[in-house]
């Protein structure tokens, strides 16, 4: 029978033979025999370690050192199993054991080591390494595991020496290498630091981390191709590796590629990388390759991620202000709340607030960023356009005098403050203020043409027509510059009808003509009798004299025969927009859009007939004819023929264009009864007696644009006033007469032609209309000019008992007062000759009592007159639509010219 020393060794046997069934077996009989035999139940815990089976392990080894606390290969053995139970303090302690009992055994010292390194006591842990690599100096991983701990410790330099001797130990130990780069790039030591990842890669190619930092130091360095290589290096070994994807998308993002550096952006923050630098970069990246939605969403995620960031929110504002302007809007004041002194977020509220068409809520964050960056330029040039745009030029000059303080230089800022004052009708600072620009810029085409305009105020004419001609030698194809021309000689008596006309063919030539070759396929239905869709397209629905006299039309369209579509070129609604958009069954806004946008809008509606309200003036669209959006189209309210043959008709009367007369047009001139349309002033004060039986002598008056006051007007209103002794003329038109060279030129030729100047009276201007109206009280007699005569000014004046006197001439233009007062059979006040015009005059002057009643009588007159009744006036237009419509359904063509 062997002994138990003979049993122990056979087991042993069998456990080194992997026999572990029959190696248990004999172990316990063994401890069967003798419990407390401490080699057993040291050898038979290490068994059952083997086995996973740590708990017993434990309990075995743990008797075993009870028996016997002398053997250093039992308290390692027992460190063993307590680290696989999460037991780490006593571990260590375990390790600690063996170590003193063994103190030269170096994996006892390394695993120590560990243990301490896990239970952050980096010294422990550094001194465990150090005499682990005493007991073995060819430790290598103990030397880069020290040099961890030192690092960890903050004795960088020590850890630097700790992983060159790794290195030193084991020159293909990648790892070693690897961390001393990292120590060394503690340090600032750049160059080393990358010298020591180039030897960590050649000793281990598969190291990712190392290839990362390459990149990293590659880019640092500048050089991309480097970096990008070492990035997917990295990637290829593992694509999991966050940092490599960071990297990447940087360096890509440096170079420009946008979508390679969005791709990796977002496989960064997919594999767990959000932090916002990420988002922010995938936004940066999708907003450059015009994915605005994709953009908005990084951009969010950022915002959520970093609420209180401000720089998330600008970033969310900037993406959205496009697409998405609510969100915009929103993200711009939790920026401005975020980061109030930085002046940036109320420069992109303010512009986004512009670009949604609301100047007036652009002027409070333009007046923070002018606060808190007086010495910007932009904040208090934007702050003019809002100021203009809200009507308050006044405030809008003193924005544009701060902007050029500070760029004097600027063109555009010189133009806007003059054009401002322009608008303010201060004619001398406007004038010197444009010629200002012109220095500044001398191609300058609003100036030169705005300039040209004040010209024509002036009724400088021969300017006038210069500085219209050199804007166009500068922009031949300015439709702009052509067409403030075309307004222009409207004014100047010196133009025949046959000159006019001819320069309003070279328009059509020059910018209307290459368009008609773009017109494309109607697919009207060609039913005469189905219900018809008309389009007006107009700049004046807002408070202006065309919507005045087109509101008696859209208010009395038949809408179960006509379908009413406006394709309203406004900014803002005011309150007669309002009512107009209520007139109609559509509302197109067409600010933003060119004239082929609004004529494919006109084209997709299927309009039948369109109506150009007032092509010639303003900001009207006379080219979008040009391209046939529609299969009949026709003027309506313009001044003159618009010289397009894709026009086919203009609509008149029989009083503004007599049969055979000398004006001529490309379109069928079509003639109604009458043909303005107006509606009773509502609130316009009530006639006052004969102002002449209080003072004893006539006031004449004018309330018209000066620009249509030429000399030859003046001059024969000079005539008037010396066949009427005592007499007075009043001018006024807005405050234009406040500017001293247009008075002085007044009172020149009245002296000139002998007459008093002290006679002429230039009332202060007054804003509303009922006060505008109200003068109107101390006026006897109204004189109208030629050849541009009055329209609105002249149905004010007759409804507030003041009768007119006109001369017209040979167009349309000088003939709107004469139908007018045809229409309320007052001929006799339509004079033949300027001598007759004296004439009628004095005649008038010297009859009181035939003027009282004529004044008592007159807005009852007004009131019955058919241009008053707006049912009458659109049943007649509508029947004109029907009738060229009819047309077209059976030849193909509106008219027969």
């Amino acid at each position: 029978m062997a002994t138990i020393a003979e049993a122990l060794s056979i087991a042993a046997d069998h456990h080194q033979a992997g026999r572990l069934a029959e190696a248990d077996a004999l172990y316990r009989r063994i401890l069967e025999a003798d419990p407390e035999n401490a080699p057993a139940l040291h050898l038979l815990g290490v068994l059952a370690a083997q086995c996973n089976a740590f708990e017993a392990a434990a309990e075995l080894i743990g008797q075993a050192i009870r028996w016997d606390a002398g053997v250093a290969d039992y308290h390692r053995h027992f460190a063993m199993a307590l680290d696989r139970l999460g037991r780490t303090e006593e571990a260590a302690q375990s390790y600690a054991a063996a170590a003193d009992l063994a103190p030269g055994h170096a994996d006892t010292l390394f695993n120590l080591g560990v243990l301490l390194d896990r239970l952050g006591r980096r010294d422990g842990a550094a001194d465990a390494y150090g005499r682990a690599l005493t007991a073995s100096p060819r430790h290598a991983q103990a030397a880069v595991n020290r040099g961890m701990a030192l690092r960890a410790l903050g004795r960088v330099e020590e850890a630097v020496d700790s992983f060159a001797l790794a290195g030193r130990i084991d020159p293909g130990f990648g790892v070693a290498w690897y961390q001393q780069s990292l120590a060394l790039a503690a340090l600032g030591r750049t160059a080393d630091s990358a010298a020591a990842l180039r030897l960590a890669v050649l000793a281990d190619p598969f190291l990712t981390g190392a290839h990362v930092n390459l990149g990293n130091h590659a880019q640092a360095a500048g050089d991309g191709g480097a970096a990008v290589r070492h990035y997917r290096h990295a990637l290829r070994l593992d694509p999991g590796q966050t940092g490599a994807w960071r990297g990447l998308a940087q360096q890509l993002f440096s170079q420009g590629d946008r979508s390679g550096a969005a791709y990796a952006f977002a496989e960064a923050i997919r594999l767990g990388g959000g932090e916002p630098l990420l988002w922010d970069g995938l936004g940066i990246c999708r907003l450059a390759s015009g994915d605005g939605p994709g953009a908005i969403r990084a951009f969010q995620a950022w915002a959520i991620a970093e609420p209180a960031n401000g720089e998330a929110q600008f970033a969310l504002s900037v993406a959205a202000k496009r697409s998405d302007p609510v969100i915009a809007e929103r993200a711009c004041i939790r920026t401005t709340r975020l980061a109030a002194m930085d002046y940036r977020p109320w420069v992109n509220l303010a512009l986004l607030r512009l670009a949604l068409g609301r100047p007036g809520d652009a002027l409070a964050p333009l007046r923070m960023v002018a606060a808190l960056r007086p010495e910007l330029f932009e904040p208090w040039f934007n702050l003019g356009l809002c100021l203009r745009a809200t009507e308050r030029a006044v405030e809008g000059v003193a924005a544009y005098r701060r902007a050029l303080i500070l760029q004097p230089d600027d063109a555009g800022a010189s133009f806007n403050r003059t054009f401002d004052l322009q608008e303010l009708g201060r004619i001398e600072a406007a004038t010197a203020g444009h010629r200002h620009t012109l220095v500044l810029d001398p191609a300058h085409l609003d100036s030169l043409t705005n300039l040209a305009i004040l010209m024509r105020v002036l009724a400088r004419h021969g300017e006038m027509a210069a500085g219209h001609r050199r804007a166009l030698s500068l922009e031949p194809d300015s439709v702009a510059a052509h067409r403030s021309l075309l307004s222009s000689i409207l004014y100047d008596p010196g133009w025949t009808e046959d000159r006019r006309q001819a320069e309003r063919r070279r328009f059509e030539a020059r910018h209307a003509r290459p368009l008609y070759a773009l017109a494309k396929p109607l697919a009207n239905d060609p039913d005469p009798e189905r219900r018809l869709r008309v389009g007006y397209v107009s700049a004046d629905l807002r408070e202006h004299p065309v919507a005045r006299n087109l509101e008696p039309i859209l208010a009395n369209h038949d809408h179960n025969r006509f379908e009413i579509t406006a394709y309203a070129g406004v900014d803002r609604l005011d309150s007669m927009g309002e009512r107009l958009q209520a007139r109609t069954d559509r509302w197109r806004p067409t600010n933003g859009l060119s004239d082929a946008e609004v004529a494919d809008l006109i084209r997709a509606d299927g309009i039948d007939v369109l109506v150009s309200v007032a092509g010639g003036f303003d900001a009207n669209r006379p080219l979008v004819a040009a391209y046939r959006p529609a299969p009949v189209q026709l003027s309506l309210y313009d001044g003159a023929s618009s010289g397009l043959t894709a026009m086919d008709a203009i609509l008149t009367d029989r009083v503004m264009t007599p049969r055979n007369g000398a004006e001529r047009f490309t379109e069928r001139p079509i003639r109604l009864p009458t043909l303005f349309a107006y509606s009773p002033i509502a609130d316009a004060p009530d006639p006052s007696p004969l102002p002449m039986l209080t003072r004893g002598a006539v006031t004449f008056g004018s309330f018209n644009n000066p620009a249509k006051q030429s000399d030859t007007v003046l001059a024969l209103w000079a005539r008037v006033l010396k066949a009427v002794p005592g007499s007075r003329l009043v001018l006024k038109y807005k405050n234009l007469y406040a500017a001293p060279a247009l008075t002085e030129r007044v009172r020149d030729i009245l002296t000139s032609e002998g007459v008093d100047p002290a006679r002429l009276l230039t009332p202060a201007a007054v804003q509303d209309r009922q006060h505008h109206l109200a003068l109107y009280n101390g006026v006897d007699i109204a004189l109208d000019p030629f050849p541009f005569c009055g329209a609105t000014t002249s149905f004010e004046a007759l409804w507030m008992g003041v009768p007119v006197m006109t001369l017209p001439g040979e167009n349309m233009m000088s003939r709107w007062s004469a139908s007018l007062l045809s229409a309320i059979g007052l001929t006799e006040l339509i004079a033949r000759s300027p001598d007759d015009v004296v004439g009628i005059a004095a005649a008038l002057a010297a009859e009181p009592a035939r003027l009282s009643a004529l004044r008592a009588g007159l807005r009852g007159r007004m009131a019955a007159a058919s241009f008053m009744d707006g049912r009458v006036k659109a049943r007649q237009i509508e029947r004109i639509y029907r009738a060229l419509w009819r047309r077209w359904c059976t030849t193909g063509t509106a008219t027969r010219r």
